[in-house]
């Protein structure tokens, strides 16, 4: 297989945030795309996107979106696919290659599938394993997917021809490629993705519905800023996440909880030493973690 990468004509992109954004940022800096065009609700960032040079054109409807596009990525909130989908379907050509950068998979295959009909061989789920707490095109940035690993998660009847161009480009920009099934993405991600972000905004809320909520903040540092961090991702992505993976989210959760209760039962019986093993394991399974990345 020829792993150079294959320039991309007219490229697509509804949703053009920290993830759209940067990938517009990286293709362009590559030259490896003609033109780039832009799709989302928010003129304003749409406006800014043009601005920094990241868009050719931009739209505002979904449904204008051109019949002659070769790729057309998707980076919306999860509620949002399907209708996105149903565009993408009526609009584009059944040449055009489909992809999406979502934190969910199954979900997003089954909206694919159904809204797709016979271009679904063309769609190729993915998700880019990058991002932070800021949002909209303003935080995109050229290397984001430098020695990132972007998950493709095909299924059977994905064209492989698809599946190469979509990892092509993205190893393009930096990133290393690694194939899933849809479900055992979804639960790894729901452990090491979707429960941390909920832990964090339950933090925050806690801390934030207190009647000393001032106090505390005003003397919080560092391990809150490290800790909290995640809280200030985007509420409507994270509220779609939830829905889209609340089952394994809620086996997460029930889990944590039993694990919150160990330490409860520890500190209130003085079982010192047992915590003290409990941290030490997690303080070891932490940095055995950080010295391979």
């Amino acid at each position: 297989m020829n792993n150079s990468p294959e320039r991309i004509k007219r490229l697509v992109i509804v949703g053009v945030g920290l993830i759209g954004g940067s990938l517009a940022s990286s293709l362009k800096k590559l030259h490896l795309v003609d033109e780039i065009i832009g799709v989302g609700r928010s003129e304003e960032n749409l406006i800014t996107a043009h601005k920094m040079g990241l868009l050719d054109l931009y739209l505002t409807d979904p449904n204008n979106i051109p019949s002659d596009a070769d790729m057309v990525l998707i980076s919306v909130p999860v509620a949002q696919t399907k209708l996105v989908f149903e565009a993408v379907a009526r609009k584009v050509s059944k040449s055009a290659i489909i992809t999406d950068v979502g934190s969910t998979k199954e979900d997003i295959i089954s909206i694919a599938r159904e809204a797709l009909g016979d271009s679904f061989g063309r769609f190729v789920p993915a998700h880019p394993i990058a991002g932070g707490e800021k949002n909209g095109a303003i935080a995109a940035s050229d290397d984001l997917f430098l020695d990132k690993n972007v998950v493709l998660t095909p299924v059977e009847g994905t064209s492989e021809s698809a599946v190469n161009t979509v990892e092509r480009m993205w190893q393009s920009v930096g990133a290393n490629i690694v194939r899933l099934d849809a479900s055992s993405h979804d639960v790894i991600f729901s452990a090491v993705s979707h429960l941390p972000h909920v832990v964090s905004f339950a933090l925050v809320s806690m801390l934030a519905a207190r009647s000393d909520s001032q106090q505390l903040f005003r003397f919080a540092a560092s391990g809150f800023r490290d800790f909290s961090r995640i809280a200030g991702s985007s509420p409507e992505m994270w509220k779609d996440i939830c829905q889209s993976n609340k089952d394994k989210v809620l086996s997460d959760i029930s889990d944590f909880k039993n694990v919150l209760e160990k330490i409860e039962q520890m500190m209130r019986g003085g079982d010192f030493g047992s915590l003290l093993d409990m941290f030490q394991q997690a303080s070891d399974a932490r940095n055995k973690w950080a010295e391979r990345k």
